[in-house]
């Protein structure tokens, strides 16, 4: 929770520091390393490292796992040198992407020659992170095996203060202030790094590379992490053509739609996700002893709570996306334009929350079943419909079109997971769960119409002409939004409110 304020914090100093065109630059240089770090970052070091390296820790001596360790060190490392220098070789073919999508967007002025180089530049030298951060993730492996959580847990937080100190320091140095934030990448990248491996070597031992790729811990590691890979690709490339679309549209195009989907990952992240995860462990015992009913109500009841949690969340986006951007992120460089257009994007991307929640609870699912295979393959014909549907809609809409494409393809993914685990499971719902359903669509209807209408109250009585009396207007429309959805669930006595108040007030 702490890096995730931490990163919204650093967000806002991107914003009040950098004009909206390099910023945009950047942030679209900065997404491909972070795509690949997100394809083989936490989730596949649990996955696929962790268990090779604990299976072998309890069956082989201290010698033999560090063996291993080095092993699969060598396999991770090749992996991550080899994709820097071909990514870093490959963009200058950039503007010929940008150049074919031109007539699919539709605009007519297009990059300079200057800026794109100057993009291909950007691109090139933010692009190592891969490798400093790849190697920061392995190390969080033997880490994990060896029960070592607290430093894994901490270092992301490393980054964002590199960003938010080199943007302070050093962005008026530089006659394009993006590259403070190059700087930064390097030296938060580094600084992951050493701190990971420093406490790697305390808890394991100096262990370094010994380019044995014959062990059997190699072959291992890679049968469990194709898998994972293939899982997350699809929506890491998903968000890498939304980025070159928006960039064909513009870099001020990249900042809107980069706000836009950090705003929705904020309560995604704390709510949908944190729900998923929470009912992993009771599918899986349910699957072990083959109680289909058992998996039944855990599903239901994970959609039910991520439904409950994040539906409000994004009416509350939805209604408030103006004046939630302007105090977070207009002051400085981030303009009133900015804000209108970061506000167009989150009205579609917000739509699409409920979605990805239901996704994240609906694959642990299948994951409890250890099938990989249905999820990736919906994944990817949602990521297939979302390519289709930017071409679609971004010459009637604009960047705003590229955020409900991605709604939409999520709902459709969403959709199709259900209705596979709805068939295999004989019903994901009955008259109870529509009713619940029903229940909190009336309360988020209660709680749009009351933040709405207090806003409005509250803009002519406060004002929003400074920051402590848009902070005093966006409270109190937000609590009156939080106390009519609370109101209408109290009414119908929603046996998920009662649960959340028994966790806050035990």
């Amino acid at each position: 929770m702490l890096s995730r304020v931490l990163g919204l914090a650093r967000d806002m100093v991107f914003a009040h520091a950098i004009p909206g065109a390099p910023l945009g630059a950047f942030l679209f240089a900065f997404s491909l390393p972070n795509m690949l770090r997100d394809m083989l970052g936490e989730g596949a070091v649990n996955a696929a490292l962790v268990p090779v390296f604990a299976s072998t820790r309890e069956t082989a001596s201290k010698e033999e796992y560090r063996r291993a360790v080095a092993s699969v060190m060598s396999l991770m490392l090749l992996i991550f040198a080899v994709v820097t220098v071909i990514g870093v070789l490959l963009f200058p073919f950039t503007p010929t992407v940008l150049a074919a999508l031109r007539p699919i967007t539709g605009r007519t002025l297009p990059q300079s020659d200057a800026e794109l180089s100057e993009l291909v530049r950007l691109m090139q030298w933010t692009f190592p992170y891969l490798f400093f951060i790849g190697a920061a993730v392995f190390a969080m492996a033997p880490l994990f095996v060896a029960k070592r959580y607290a430093t894994p847990s901490w270092t992301p937080m490393l980054l964002n203060i590199a960003f938010i100190l080199c943007t302070l320091m050093f962005r008026n140095r530089f006659e394009n202030p993006a590259w403070a934030l190059v700087v930064g990448v390097w030296l938060g990248g580094l600084a992951q790094m050493t701190v990971l491996w420093w406490d790697m070597f305390r808890h394991v031992g100096v262990v370094l590379p010994n380019f044995r790729l014959r062990h059997t811990a190699v072959p291992q590691t890679l049968w469990l992490l194709l898998p994972v890979i293939m899982g997350q690709a699809a929506g890491e490339v998903n968000k890498v053509v939304d980025r070159f679309f928006a960039l064909s549209l513009g870099e001020d195009k990249v900042l809107a739609l980069y706000i836009s989907n950090r705003l929705v990952q904020l309560p995604l992240a704390i709510f949908g996700v944190a729900v998923a995860v929470s009912i992993l462990p009771a599918l899986s015992n349910a699957h072990t002893r083959g109680d289909s009913t058992q998996q039944r109500t855990v599903l239901v009841h994970g959609l039910r709570q991520s439904f409950f949690l994040t539906l409000p969340a994004m009416t509350a986006l939805i209604v408030l996306r103006v004046p939630v951007i302007q105090l977070l992120f207009q002051r400085g460089a981030f303009d009133a334009t900015a804000t209108h257009q970061a506000a167009g994007a989150l009205l579609y991307a917000a739509m699409g929350l409920v979605s990805f929640a239901w996704v994240k609870v609906l694959v642990q699912g299948f994951y409890a079943q250890h099938n990989t295979r249905t999820p990736v393959i919906i994944a990817t014909c949602s990521m297939v419909l979302n390519i289709v549907l930017n071409i679609a809609l971004v010459r009637p809409m604009g960047y705003q079109g590229l955020a409900l494409s991605t709604s939409l393809s999520f709902t459709v993914n969403f959709l199709a997971l259900y209705v596979v685990l709805n068939k295999q499971m004989g019903g994901l719902h009955d008259s109870g769960f529509v009713r619940g359903l029903l229940i909190m669509i009336l309360g988020a209807g209660t709680l749009g119409v009351s933040a709405s209408g207090s806003l409005h109250l509250l803009t002519n009585w406060i004002g929003t002409a400074t920051f402590w009396t848009l902070l005093a207007t966006l409270t109190g429309a937000s609590l009156a939004g939080g106390f009519a959805y609370a109101a209408v669930c109290t009414v119908f006595a929603l046996p998920e409110l009662r649960s959340l108040w028994r966790r806050i007030m035990p």
